[in-house]
């Protein structure tokens, strides 16, 4: 999220300023009218900190925390909060088991919920989504994985250079509603995967959530001290922060303000992006203990929030199931990952003018490197469960063609037992072979959609080592 007072040199790249640095946008005959009127309305009084938008609803709808009980007691309050989804729906939350052929690749089967956090109404800056983060469950392992990504990632939306916390306005200003799909479409195309659903809270509800909950309990990595940290009552002077390092109890006030500082000790957008999802792991646990969840006034009480500060196209029917099969979700096997600029060295800060912007550090525009990691992370459990092992024939004149196919495949979770050469180079189709007699109903399935072509059926014998349960002759036809 960013944050309150207006900084001396102002380094957003808001809807006006992209429009404005034309060395660095499409032309402005690509640019639909929309964009190029004067949009600095949500940056216009930006403050320099903000709020931490409010999402607690994570641990409650995404992460299936609450069980059967509670999503039926939701109905009530959320059936006002529910649109209608445009784009496409997850295939783990129409039926289980989900039937091979109705998963149309590698990751289908998982469901992709897109968090955006924005401002509350009449608030400035209210319609950048300045917390944005995928939180990924797979129905089949039940493994969580939420990935958190910068605010300031620089992407392209209507054919223009933006920063992707503007995505959500600039659909919203095109159409009515049409915020949220624009969104996820634009994370689509950055981590190379579908985008099923979409949950959009605003953040008045934090410190309220928390301390309906009783508090949460945090451990703290290191002291932090934010000398610049605002104000409560004037957000124009500096009052600071600081948290001592190790096991801490937040109610709500203290929750909002260790999320919100991010200046000093704290850090960047990165370190506040790690801090949230502490916070949201500690909802998480707290909201999960059996005596709130048979307290119908503390129940009550969420349910209030939920109707307020909620929308999502998640339908009523698929926030059951997902409450349902999420019930055996394992705490400690949730995966929390920052998109940043530290370990994975995936993205870099960059100048753009004078704004300050992240880009991946493979190029402008390059996600290759950050799709592959993002395809590590939300792991298919209908490969992983399957575990077929795949031998690698190149029967193709190009030498380092078997190997790239590979090495592509592993990133989807395939295990290669082996790369060797086919029988020739002159194979024009590729071609793929099940030595299991259809044990592996997934892979296979992936597999043939992936090179286009149908699998044949031989005898264990005659596979090309003793391990192996299905062989790609990859052809001239198949381009990695």
């Amino acid at each position: 999220m960013n944050n309150g007072n207006t900084p001396k040199k102002n380094t957003d790249l808001t809807p006006s300023e992209s429009h404005n640095t034309t060395t660095h946008t499409e032309s402005s005959d690509e640019m639909p009218e929309f964009m190029q009127q004067k949009l600095d309305t949500p940056n216009k009084k930006r403050k320099k900190r903000r709020k931490w938008p409010w999402i607690v609803l994570v641990i409650l709808l995404v992460l299936g925390v609450v069980g059967g009980y509670f999503a039926y007691r939701t109905y009530a309050q959320i059936h006002k909060v529910i649109q209608k989804n445009s784009g496409e729906t997850a295939q783990g939350l129409q039926s289980a088991p989900v039937a091979p052929e109705k998963l149309k690749g590698e990751g289908d089967g998982r469901v992709n919920i897109l968090l955006l956090g924005i401002g509350d109404p009449g608030h400035a800056g209210e319609s950048l989504t300045d917390t944005i983060l995928v939180a990924s469950y797979d129905p089949k392992t039940k493994d969580v994985a939420m990935l958190s990504l910068p605010r300031d990632l620089y992407v392209k939306v209507y054919g223009s250079m933006v920063k992707i916390n503007t995505a959500y306005y600039y659909g919203e200003q095109r159409k009515k509603d049409s915020g949220p799909e624009v969104a996820k479409q634009t994370v689509s195309q950055v981590l190379g995967i579908p985008i099923h659903y979409f949950i959009r809270v605003d953040f008045s509800g934090l410190k309220q959530a928390v301390d309906t909950v009783g508090g949460v309990d945090v451990v703290v990595p290191k002291t932090l001290v934010d000398p610049e940290y605002p104000c409560e009552k004037n957000e124009s002077l500096s009052c600071g922060y600081s948290i001592m390092a190790g096991p801490q109890h937040f109610n709500g006030s203290a929750a909002l303000k260790y999320v919100r500082c991010r200046k000093g000790d704290c850090g960047d957008d990165f370190g506040r992006a790690r801090r949230q999802q502490d916070i949201l792991v500690a909802l998480r646990q707290k909201a999960s203990n059996l005596s709130f969840f048979s307290n119908p006034a503390k129940i009550n009480d969420v349910l209030q929030i939920v109707g307020n500060n909620v929308r999502t196209d998640l339908q009523l029917n698929e926030i059951e199931r997902l409450a349902e099969i999420a019930k055996g979700v394992d705490p400690a096997k949730i995966t929390n990952t920052v998109l940043d600029n530290s370990n994975n060295g995936l993205v870099k800060t960059a100048m753009v003018g004078d704004a300050s912007v992240v880009i991946p550090s493979a190029g402008l525009n390059n996600y290759s490197a950050i799709q592959a990691y993002v395809r590590q992370l939300f792991v298919d459990g209908y490969i992983k469960a399957e575990a077929a092992n795949l031998a690698i024939e190149n029967g193709t004149t190009i030498p380092t063609r078997g190997q790239a196919t590979a090495d592509l495949l592993k990133t989807y979770g395939y295990t290669i037992a082996s790369v060797i050469p086919a029988d020739t180079t002159t194979h024009k189709t590729s071609q793929i072979i099940d030595y299991t007699g259809g044990k592996k109903p997934y892979t296979l399935q992936y597999l043939q959609r992936r090179f286009g072509v149908t699998a044949t059926t031989a005898d264990p014998s005659t596979a090309p080592a003793p391990n192996v349960d299905i062989a790609i002759i990859v052809g001239a036809n198949y381009k990695p």
